[in-house]
């Protein structure tokens, strides 16, 4: 039964996620991981980072500069980026490390809105989660902030395997338009179907590896089933 709540929960994610206002709002938080996860390979490849936007779109764009090699790793590093703080971040919910996540969240929200987001939307959303969060800590919501922690998390992990499902499809329906898959495309002169396909495998790996962590498997038997 437990599991089959646990499912429940991320089908429940994934249905939201394709409402209007209340999914664009929640899906923007994978927004901004994939945008850091470019900004952060930028800046280890020394490039530079000058902003990040946060779209109503649900789309977003991270400005960098950097020499071609960085501007490879960089476009690669998104998707597996925010696939894999996902499955972190779920795992850190399965140890009940509620303090330490949002003190994480906390720590990205203001260094994005400090250094990176100058868009109006990008602005108003790390706000508002600000707003919520000081009035968490003012009342000390406690078990309000771990319902939210979980939400975001399970939220986070669904919204990168659809990411990486929409981006598949877009590689083969549209490659000219197949956001870092046409310019991994254009880098590197192999088919922005074949990008599709990297991105889709790892987001499936990831997102596989989240879900037994959220049906609560053990982390010992899920390291030996690997």
């Amino acid at each position: 039964m437990e599991i089959f709540l646990s499912l429940l929960a991320v089908a429940a994610a994934a249905a939201v996620l394709y409402l209007p206002v209340i999914g664009t709002y929640l899906s923007t938080f994978h927004t901004l991981v994939h945008e850091c996860g470019h900004a952060a390979a930028a800046l280890l490849t020394g490039g530079h980072v000058s902003s990040i936007s946060l779209f109503s779109s649900r789309e977003g764009a991270a400005g960098t500069r950097h020499h071609k090699p960085g501007l490879l790793i960089t476009s690669l590093a998104g998707y597996p980026f925010a696939s894999i703080v996902s499955v972190l971040f779920i795992y850190g919910l399965s140890l009940d490390w509620f303090a330490g996540l949002g003190l994480c969240l906390l720590g990205l929200l203001l260094f994005s809105l400090f250094f990176w987001i100058r868009n109006p939307f990008g602005v108003f959303w790390v706000l508002s989660l600000l707003g919520g969060g000081l009035l968490v800590w003012y009342y000390e919501w406690f078990q309000v902030l771990e319902t939210v922690l979980s939400a975001g998390g399970l939220v986070l992990l669904v919204q990168a395997f659809i990411s990486c499902w929409h981006v598949f499809l877009l590689s083969f329906r549209r490659p000219e338009q197949a956001g870092d898959a046409s310019i991994l495309a254009r880098i590197t002169f192999i088919p922005t179907p074949i990008w599709g396909i990297f991105f889709l495998g790892q987001g499936i790996v990831f997102f596989g590896w989240g879900l037994l962590l959220w049906t609560g498997v053990p982390v010992s038997d899920l390291t030996t089933w690997l």
